[in-house]
């Protein structure tokens, strides 16, 4: 074989290893480097393994070109299916937008986006994985097109408000513009099953406090107490973003931005009222695609301490440093790792020095060959 073809050849190669490790590799690299929090207190009986993301935010029909669109399904797809792999938790909890244009979409495109959907975040048998309506999915509570909530409940199998309990942890997922504070068959939903719930946790925690209802809950279900975690899609009450510290918060001057209510975050009177029927011991949501903790001590009828964890976008559309959160929980106890996904500028940066450092290799090569 001559010389030149085989170093042509030798280039081909190295080309296509560049490629795989920067399109498969870099992914195992980042994101083994994050492990699951460690946990005081809690038998591995009773410790539950969550993997939890927001935003996602999969393009439709009308915005991004297609290449783009690939773009972002190829990294979201490979981010997700790695971290399944590396991480093996044993649920998962999507916080709202799985899509970018769901509110807008007739019954046709909205199956092609489940279908999508269900390609890109297919999970194990053995995984739950389980999501919270954004306003990208379904429109603002005001923007809410008829069937829009039907049609996203039936394909996700999910409800306004919804109490799911694993390992004796008690999850309420509630869909945020369910909690408009009007008189909308959805609020009143919505309402009502928070007042379901919160009469079994009442009872759980004080068999004096029992209905009939909630007592028969308890019974079948075998419910203990345990404090509740609360997940949603819009942030609980502040004004805005500036008490956010987090390095991943938003960029000045964004982060004192004043947030609309209703649209960028809970209102006071929705918050004071999840906070006092819950009486959650911590919040996750999304929404905002920035970073942010907080922690909130409610003086209601007693005094209610939590921390409200805000996740970044997993979307490189949304922020160059897309992040999700590990989340190992206890009846009794909770820790959080915040993780990192590769970045963009790296991913470039990997495959342009690897490639130089490869052609200055063959270079030399052919020099001591000769």
């Amino acid at each position: 074989m001559r010389r030149i073809t085989k170093n042509v050849l030798l280039f081909m190669f190295g080309c296509i290893c560049i490629a795989l490790y920067c399109e498969f590799g870099i992914y195992y690299v980042v994101i083994a480097q994050c492990s699951w929090p460690e946990l005081l207190g809690g038998s591995e009986e009773t410790t539950l393994k969550a993997f939890m993301l927001a935003d996602t935010h999969l393009l439709g029909p009308w915005r991004g070109h297609w290449l783009d669109k690939m773009r972002r399904e190829w990294q979201m797809n490979r981010a997700f299916q790695t971290i399944v792999h590396v991480h093996r938790p044993e649920i998962i909890f999507l916080l709202g937008d799985l899509f970018d244009e769901g509110e807008w979409t007739n019954r046709d495109q909205f199956e092609d986006y489940v279908t999508r959907f269900r390609k890109l975040f297919a999970v194990p048998e053995d995984i739950k994985l389980y999501v919270t309506v954004g306003n990208h999915d379904i429109g603002f509570h005001n923007n809410i097109r008829r069937g829009s909530i039907e049609r996203f409940n039936k394909a996700f199998n999910t409800t306004s408000v919804q109490l799911v309990t694993i390992k004796g942890n008690h999850f309420v997922l509630i869909n945020s513009m369910a909690m408009e504070g009007d008189y909308c068959s959805l609020c009143t939903d919505a309402r009502s099953r928070i007042e379901s719930i919160s009469e079994i946790l009442q009872c759980s925690e004080n068999p004096t406090k029992c209905t009939s209802k909630s007592k028969k809950y308890i019974k079948r279900n075998k419910h203990n107490y345990s404090r509740p975690i609360l997940l949603q899609h819009f942030p609980l009450f502040r004004k805005s973003d500036a008490v956010c510290t987090e390095p991943d918060a938003p960029p000045l001057p964004e982060r004192n931005k004043p947030f609309r209510l209703k649209i960028d975050a809970l209102s006071k009177d929705a918050t004071d009222y999840l906070v006092s029927k819950l009486k959650p011991r911590a919040v996750f949501g999304g929404h905002t695609h920035h970073g942010c903790l907080l922690h909130h001590n409610y003086k209601l009828s007693d005094s209610i301490e939590f921390s409200e964890y805000s996740i970044p976008s997993f979307s490189w559309r949304n922020r160059p440093d897309p992040k999700y959160m590990l989340v190992k929980i206890s009846p009794e106890n909770y820790a959080v790792n915040k993780c990192e996904l590769p970045k963009e500028t790296t991913i470039a940066f990997t495959a342009i020095v690897s490639l130089i450092l490869f052609s200055c290799y063959l270079v030399r090569r052919r020099h001591i060959g000769r």
